[in-house]
């Protein structure tokens, strides 16, 4: 009777193991812990997925991996360019989802900004994601580390920096976040340093402490917003499960733990958290822990409750917190006009309730 070949759902995903997983593997397999190296260099640098290419494998066992193993990739399914030198990619999931990420070139850094949910079920009153997409899944960590693989691979570059800051929460999907950042950071795969991979959120506290018990020097960011609690709680649902004072904490534990700099990301809302009440708020907040504050002026999306600042509003605003004894910036958004700016992923969400038109460049 002719032996029936094993179907795709019947293999296992070979990305799905982290290199220290894939030694084991080969060692079960009755071969060399070379080989490890060689299947990971194959599909984490040179972004192979069909086995059968591996070449510096014998042909013999390139046909036993084919059979009890698969490659999966994600698929470009839209590059949108923007003015300024950044990229929105739209890829495809293996189950026909579809995220975002950004390609941000700044002087001698080239960032990427990566997705972690196919979109958010967090719902901030000042991010399309969430408010346009909602929630469909996590990914998986292979998902989440390929975006970087993919975007090097496309654009012929060495990815230098990586920012857990496109659609999702990153710390509701805390366990595939963080292999895939320790993927990234592999000296044998894309090999970005840890101190070069930000991983932002929007205050979840349980993920801020297990951030900080990490042995990897990962940086932390707070996507803060207000420091008033009632305030915060308007503009992000989940303050309310986790408040101002519980976050401090957590955050507190992270640098005592690191000693690194935490940067807050504050979204400035004109006539919403631009008062000297706001200032003062900050200023209370972070007393006693070196911060650096990122203002990051609104980008508007269709429906959304708040309108861009004025540049009068935005120095305003800069002057002031500028008096206080943390480091302050303010991010030039990039890719505003091709909707890839902070808090604007959801590009195709616009297209298909109608807003704007798809401009693509492949």
């Amino acid at each position: 009777m002719e032996q029936v070949k094993n179907t795709v759902e019947d293999k296992k995903n070979l990305k799905s193991f982290s290199f220290r997983e894939l030694v084991s593997l080969m060692r079960d397999m009755g071969e060399k812990p070379y080989r490890a190296t060689q299947i990971f260099n194959w599909i984490w640098r040179k972004g192979e997925t069909d086995i059968m290419k591996f070449s510096d494998i014998k042909k013999s066992f390139r046909e036993r991996l084919a059979e009890e193993f698969f490659v999966p990739s994600i698929v470009e399914k839209q590059r949108v360019e923007s003015e300024d030198g950044s990229v929105k990619f739209i890829f495809e999931l293996p189950d026909g989802h579809e995220i975002e990420s950004v390609f941000i070139p700044d002087r001698g850094r080239k960032t990427v900004c990566v997705s972690t949910q196919v979109g958010c079920p967090i719902g901030c009153k000042f991010c399309a994601t969430g408010l346009l997409l909602g929630y469909k899944r996590n990914l998986e960590a292979w998902e989440i580390a390929e975006q970087v693989l993919r975007i090097s691979l496309a654009l012929g570059i060495r990815i230098t920096n990586v920012v857990y800051m496109g659609m999702g929460e990153p710390f509701l999907n805390y366990e595939a976040t963080i292999r895939s950042a320790e993927l990234l950071n592999d000296d044998r795969a894309l090999n970005i340093g840890a101190r070069k991979i930000t991983i932002s959120t929007v205050g979840i506290v349980p993920g801020i402490y297990k951030l900080a018990a990490h042995p990897r020097q990962f940086k932390l960011a707070i996507s803060l917003h207000s420091a008033i609690q009632s305030k915060r709680e308007k503009i992000i649902p989940v303050a309310r499960r986790f408040p101002l004072k519980e976050l401090r904490k957590a955050i507190f534990s992270y640098y005592h733990a690191k000693k690194r700099f935490v940067t807050f990301e504050y979204v400035l809302l004109p006539g919403f958290n631009d008062s000297d009440e706001d200032i003062e708020a900050i200023d209370s907040f972070l007393k006693g822990l070196p911060s650096k504050i990122n203002i990051i002026p609104f980008n508007p999306f269709p429906g959304s409750d708040f309108r861009a600042p004025t540049d009068d509003e935005i120095y305003r605003f800069y002057t002031k917190l500028m008096k206080l004894p943390y480091t302050v910036t303010l991010r030039k958004s990039k890719g505003q006009d091709v909707k890839a700016a902070c808090g604007q992923l959801a590009l195709f969400g616009y297209q298909r309730k109608g807003m704007v038109k798809p401009v693509v460049k492949r």
